[in-house]
């Protein structure tokens, strides 16, 4: 880990040509550093200062100075902000007039990381940043906001306070066996406490593995014969051409990829090779892939067109659909006529119709809204955690509550009990970071953008 007692800089905005860019001064030497650039100096107050930086007299920049003095700030320290003329020479230069000055170059979230360390944000709070800065999504925003502000963090604090409450009540009840009538002590009265916290872990649980499905992005496989218009579709929902269409069965001979946001769902797009019988040994090789992604995909779009609806292919595509999420995809509609239509609906009641080469496919979008969009999630004031190390340290919680309450009932020690107990409050305290790793932090940190 770095030195904490650094003075650190960074640009917070992307080295560009832009009208304004932003550089981020914290530490002891904050206010001392920028003091050094400047001839009418500011004085170590809370403020927002128009001011001239200079280099050996020479005019820099004329630039807005925020500054912030500890333990009033982001990161708990003094803190310079400094709006100059955006542009690669001039913001670099004056970076390097701070570093010169003896401040050193940030690290990737170093900045948050501070603030971390010293009890401005907790974990939870500052994942919320990182979630924000790379939400792909609405309900990414949405979490990543509430997370950031800590407004629905109180359920952690919550849980926590209920399992130390109960770990004490069987604590005294080892260290006191006398005193066998303690209010709360019962078996009965534990497994009743305990089976509450199980259930808010699992409400918690659930909510967080949905939302972070939506959020990381549903691994959506495009299948169907040859011709039916796969790539079309993707390229529709993508709104751009990212693979090549033609006429020519069997052009798609590879993977291809895209993302596309729609709202609050994410979907990590997968055109596939058309599966049909071939000779041909590169797009044979294509169609095991594509069989091998119906296997792996989350979510199928199986894509038909009325000349192939009981094609043999089709059925085998079926057969590996059974037990899979997957939308029957009609394409093609604008050949189709009302008759046509209501014959195919009756054979495939879950069906819908698209027209790619018209940009129609609204009801494939509404469809997936439908299966993955859960208005619950997204009215939802509780707390929600899409980060998928938050959630793996949320089913340990339930996995040690669940195996007290097992003990409890299974006539077990007391002590046992308590050792999976202060095991679950144990993962709670690491889920906020009131107790860490350091190099975890550190890693934590590294994901975050420069300048954050």
């Amino acid at each position: 880990m770095a030195k904490l007692n650094d003075t650190i800089v960074a640009p917070a905005t992307s080295i560009a040509t832009q009208a304004i860019a932003l550089i981020r001064i914290s530490g002891d030497d904050a206010f001392v550093i920028i003091n050094n650039l400047l001839k009418k100096k500011i004085l170590t107050q809370k403020g927002v200062f128009v001011r001239k930086l200079y280099e050996n007299n020479n005019l820099v920049d004329e630039v807005v100075l925020t500054t912030f003095v500890n333990p009033q700030s982001f990161t708990g320290e003094n803190v310079v902000e400094i709006a100059c003329h955006g542009g690669i020479l001039n913001t670099n230069r004056i970076i390097r007039l701070i570093l010169n000055l003896g401040a050193r170059m940030a690290m990737k979230g170093e900045f948050s990381q501070r603030s971390f360390l010293n009890g401005k944000i907790d974990l939870i709070q500052a994942e919320g940043i990182n979630d924000l800065i790379h939400a792909t999504n609405d309900l990414a925003l949405k979490v990543g906001i509430d997370n950031m502000s800590g407004i629905n963090n109180k359920a952690i604090v919550e849980l926590k306070a209920n399992l130390i409450d109960i770990i004490s009540r069987i604590q005294v009840s080892i260290d006191y066996p006398d005193y066998d009538d303690i209010e709360g002590s019962s078996v009965e009265d534990l497994i009743k406490l305990l089976t509450l916290i199980e259930q808010q872990v699992t409400k918690l649980l659930v909510r967080s593995k949905m939302a972070n499905k939506s959020v990381e992005g549903i691994k959506t496989a495009i299948v169907g014969q040859t011709n039916v218009g796969k790539s079309s579709i993707l390229n529709t929902l993508l709104n751009e051409d990212k693979a090549i269409v033609t006429d020519i069965p069997g052009t798609t001979r590879d993977i291809v990829e895209g993302q596309i946001s729609l709202g609050n769902v994410t979907l990590n797009l997968v055109d596939t090779a058309g599966i049909r019988q071939t000779d041909d040994v590169v797009e044979s090789l294509g169609i095991k892939k594509s069989k091998d992604l119906i296997n792996k995909a989350d979510l199928v779009i199986f894509v038909m067109t009325k000349n192939n609806l009981d094609s043999p292919e089709n059925v085998e595509i079926l057969k590996l659909l059974k037990n899979k999420s997957h939308i029957l995809t009609v394409n093609k509609n604008e050949l189709l006529t009302k008759e046509e239509i209501k014959l195919i609906v009756s054979k495939y009641p879950q069906a819908v119709f698209t027209s790619a080469i018209n940009n129609e496919i609204d009801d494939l979008i509404f469809k997936i809204k439908e299966m993955y969009v859960n208005e619950e999630i997204l009215a939802s004031n509780e707390l929600i955690l899409i980060n998928i190390n938050q959630i793996a340290l949320i089913e340990s919680v339930q996995e040690k509550i669940k195996q007290a309450l097992q003990a409890i009932q299974n006539f077990m020690p007391i002590d046992i009990v308590n050792v999976d107990l202060y095991e679950a409050w144990n993962y709670l305290n690491e889920l906020i970071g009131e107790q860490y790793d350091e190099e975890i932090i550190d890693n934590i940190f590294r994901k975050y953008c420069l300048g954050k």
